[in-house]
């Protein structure tokens, strides 16, 4: 069993607020653990990054997936693998299954071939443990801030299909989910994920 645990959940769940109170957490236990992002963490994932967030692109999804995945080729190549083969802790903010969420259900990319092609860029690579914060569409607008990157910038139809796509992941993976309402007080949500964390790696 790796150490990778995985933040998921539409834009506006809470899931920067749940890394970093873990990194507190992390840090006091003197745990050792490395963080990234998805897509990002590695300067080639970054510049990609700014590509996919540019409201001034127009992306297919065709284009958009497959810049996803490269993004998660090289994120995981170069910085992932390397740190749990030194058998450290993983946080990630996103992994595999915001292509399946987002573009396999929330932009209808034949899900069979980005799970052929995700498997090939990540080295049949999987979380041990996927904390999927779970928000509606208008609780989610709630909470994001005034500007809208590309991605964000998409209809209440196309995220409720990435929010049922996530539910209908968390079903068919329930051993490594942990499904959250996110509209918990952040004090309680933290609890919730350091009571699984703590049972799942025998902290």
């Amino acid at each position: 069993m790796n150490k990778f645990i995985v933040f998921e959940g539409i834009d506006g769940s809470g899931k920067t607020t749940q890394i970093k109170l873990l990194q507190e957490k992390f840090n006091s236990h003197n745990i050792s653990y490395s963080f990234f992002r998805e897509p990002g963490g590695d300067l080639l994932s970054e510049q990609i990054r700014e590509i996919l967030l540019d409201n001034k692109i127009h992306i297919s999804d065709i284009s958009e997936t497959m810049l996803f995945l490269a993004a998660r080729a090289q994120l995981t190549s170069k910085k992932i693998k390397p740190a749990l083969d030194k058998n450290e802790f993983v946080i990630c903010d996103r992994f595999s299954d915001s292509t399946f969420a987002y573009q396999g259900y929330g932009k209808e990319v034949d899900s069979d071939i980005i799970q052929i092609l995700n498997r090939f860029v990540t080295d049949n690579l999987e979380a041990s443990l996927t904390v999927l914060l779970d928000i509606t569409y208008e609780d989610s607008l709630n909470r994001r801030g005034k500007t809208i990157d590309r991605m964000e910038n998409n209809s209440k139809y196309f995220f409720n299909r990435v929010r049922s796509g996530y539910k209908e992941l968390a079903s068919q993976h329930s051993n490594r989910y942990l499904v959250l309402d996110a509209m918990l007080d952040v004090d309680t949500l933290h609890n919730l994920i350091w009571v699984r964390i703590s049972k799942d790696f025998s902290l």
